[in-house]
């Protein structure tokens, strides 16, 4: 699903935020690693959660964690730069919800990714109750 044409489209993000293309984001041929891919689409994963209070231990010590990552590298990029991030809800589950991450760069989709987010309460799968669904459900990625 990370190749899904919905995923490849910044205006359907709820959720955007950008970072700098580092010159050390590089590989040895010039290109934006994976890695540093990864970690764009963490910060715009990290910026969500934080922004819909899932991240850090939250009343009575529930939290979101990640559980996974499947991202496509769609295009080549290069230093310098700023990358564009997208993300919102794909699907929200009993316990968790997927959310789904792009990153852009001069208006090309350069990787989109599927990250499973489980709240927990200690180490126990926990709930989403019914107000905090909807708020989630403000944060669905268009066309999902």
């Amino acid at each position: 699903m990370s190749r899904d044409k919905r995923l490849q489209n910044l205006s359907a993000y709820p959720y955007r935020t950008s970072d700098t293309v580092r010159f050390s984001d590089q590989d040895s041929a010039g290109h934006v690693n994976n890695v540093s891919l990864c970690a764009y689409l963490e910060t715009a994963r990290l910026g969500f959660i934080r922004e819909i209070g899932m991240m850090g231990r939250g009343e009575g010590g529930v939290r979101g964690i990640s559980a996974g990552l499947n991202v496509s590298f769609l295009a080549e990029s290069h230093w310098p730069g700023r990358v564009e991030l997208g993300c919102g809800v794909i699907r929200v589950g009993t316990a968790s919800v997927l959310l789904g991450g792009g990153a852009f760069k001069d208006g090309v989709c350069i990787a989109a990714a599927e990250m499973p987010i489980v709240r927990l309460k200690g180490a126990t799968p926990h709930p989403i109750d019914d107000a905090f669904r909807a708020t989630l459900e403000r944060y669905r990625i268009a066309g999902f």
